[in-house]
């Protein structure tokens, strides 16, 4: 029988599986899965539901851990269910009173130095059966809290322009890039030099055990990309080649988050790497499975595509299982499919339509 690496590697190179992968993004409240379950902690709960693809991030242990912050010196848990995201009343963006690019020059960027990445490579070394994934996230290691548990969460994750959007705002980073590209520019420099060393510290900490490199960016709404073409390729796409250059040159696969739907610019994504694509919205004008996986299936990789605004959260176990056929006969058609909700679990998902999900895959033949 194969085991939960071969199959996802299966499917990644458009090998029909013998058993669909499966794999979950993250669960937003995950106290209540961890109560229902008797587990303790995320990386238990992934071990029961029997998720094939387990994600190991290096742990941050810098100055801002001490004191609760991000790495950006920023406060934690504003982006989740609970959060306030980019908006005005948030607050509290570091360079949003940035005028030069000297401004962009004093502020404090974070160190890779302060990031565990063996504690990584001993963690994914402990998975024997399951895919294994790094990338550019980081979990914290906060006040009283040992390395060895911090390294057991997904973490947060570091996508380009929602950095942009943490540093600046929404609106003044989207408004600099037409305005003040100089400005935005030199930001990108240094977050992009940040990305790079942490990522080849990462990789070489996980050479010859992980499998695949994560990265992911949210530049795309359910409407299109928030930027136009021409500036998604000055901006953001030259720091995703390098990262995947770099993620290919340790021979490892190369899996991207993003949500929403941005077809203008899918096959600049293939043509500078990407293996797998997270999040597959199917629901979204411009994501219908058939097309995508005609345009795009000899390429890549699909993962998610489960509806997680409505039919996981909504429907019922019968709902979910139909969902999850129907996706299998179009997107799991001759491998190049790992299956899973569109997004994470939220708080209001039935803990029985999950189980429906993953169940379904595993019985589920063509």
């Amino acid at each position: 029988m194969e085991t939960s690496r071969e199959r996802i590697l299966k499917a990644i190179n458009h090998v029909p599986p013998e058993t669909t992968p499966v794999h979950i993004m993250g669960f937003e409240g995950v106290e209540r899965w961890l109560g229902h379950f008797a587990v303790k902690d995320e990386s238990a709960l992934r071990d029961k539901l029997g998720l094939d693809l387990q994600i190991v991030p290096p742990v941050y242990h810098g100055p801002n851990a001490k004191l609760g912050l991000s790495i950006w010196g920023t406060g934690l848990d504003i982006m989740g269910y609970k959060g306030s995201g980019y908006s005005q009343v948030r607050g509290g963006y570091p360079l949003a009173g940035a005028t030069s690019v000297a401004d962009i020059e004093r502020f404090t960027w974070p160190d890779p130095a302060d990031f565990d990445c063996e504690i990584t490579a001993q963690a994914l070394r402990n998975i024997p059966e399951k895919a294994r994934c790094t990338g550019i996230r980081y979990a914290i290691q906060s006040e009283g809290m040992a390395r060895r548990d911090a390294v057991r969460v997904r973490g947060n994750w570091l996508p380009l322009i929602c950095m942009l959007f943490e540093l600046f705002g929404l609106e003044e980073a989207l408004v600099k890039l037409r305005t003040e590209p100089e400005i935005i520019e030199a930001a990108i420099a240094h977050i992009e030099e940040f990305y790079l060393e942490l990522g080849r510290r990462c990789l070489e900490a996980t050479k010859g055990v992980a499998d695949i490199f994560w990265f992911g960016d949210d530049f795309a709404t359910h409407r299109g990309i928030m930027i136009s073409p021409e500036q998604w390729r000055r901006f953001l796409k030259p720091t995703y080649r390098k990262l995947f250059a770099l993620a290919k040159g340790y021979g490892v696969k190369v899996w991207f988050h993003c949500c929403g739907t941005f077809r203008e610019v899918m096959p600049d994504l293939i043509d500078i790497g990407m293996d797998v694509w997270e999040t597959v919205q199917v629901h979204l004008v411009g994501n219908e499975p058939e097309v995508l996986k005609r345009e795009y299936g000899q390429d890549i990789t699909f993962y998610g595509a489960i509806n997680s605004q409505r039919t996981l959260p909504f429907g019922t176990p019968e709902d979910v299982r139909a969902e999850v056929r129907e996706r299998l006969r179009v997107l799991g058609k001759g491998g190049g499919y790992i299956l899973g909700g569109d997004h994470t679990i939220l708080p209001d998902v039935p803990v029985e339509n999950v189980l429906a999900m993953v169940d379904e895959a595993r019985k589920f033949r063509p």
